[in-house]
């Protein structure tokens, strides 16, 4: 294969890699507004495809490859090495912001002096509200004797009463103080 065509498709990608060097470039350009890690990130990002490039026009010049393999394979090299520099910022400002965080935390929310038999009246009452609504609902839904209507609304009332009277049973003994 010719020295062009490979020029030309180094060419080709290097072009269709816009989606990730021209964002790369805007992160270098907006400077302290972006984190140092993502900085050096688009900096790796930067350097692997300008060595592409430069490989690329090194196809077209020089008429041994190797100086262009050296290039791509020197910009690879350097890439890796900052994106492992960025990670390890990244892991850097993490740790701080953590740091940061956890400073600024002044631990749990003190509770309201809301008794605990308050909340219990409240979840009372809500499932006092379903069970009826779902028992008025099995009585006007019709069809059949009203006897068997009668048991399933007055069943389905108990159950949803009983377990609501849990739910805030356990929700009373979780908040008492």
């Amino acid at each position: 294969m010719s020295h062009t065509v490979l020029a030309i498709g180094t060419a080709a990608i290097t072009a269709s890699g816009c989606v990730w060097y021209l964002p790369a470039i805007a992160d270098l350009q907006a400077g302290d507004d972006r984190p140092r890690s993502v900085r050096t990130a688009a900096a790796a990002c930067v350097l692997w495809w300008a060595a592409l490039a430069l490989a690329g026009g090194l196809l077209l010049a020089v008429p041994a490859w190797q100086p262009a393999a050296q290039v791509a394979l020197a910009g690879l090299v350097a890439g890796v090495l900052l994106r492992i520099r960025a990670f390890a910022q990244s892991r850097a400002e993490r740790r701080e912001d953590r740091l940061r965080w956890a400073m600024l935390d002044a631990g749990p929310v003190p509770r309201g002096p809301r008794p605990a038999a308050v909340a219990l009246v409240g979840w009372l009452l809500v499932g006092l509200a379903v069970s009826s609504l779902g028992a008025l609902s099995i009585l006007l839904a019709g069809g059949g004797a009203l006897a068997p209507r009668l048991a399933a609304a007055a069943g389905s009332a108990v159950a949803v009463s009983g377990a609501f009277l849990l739910v805030g049973l356990g929700n009373a003994r979780r908040h008492r103080p």
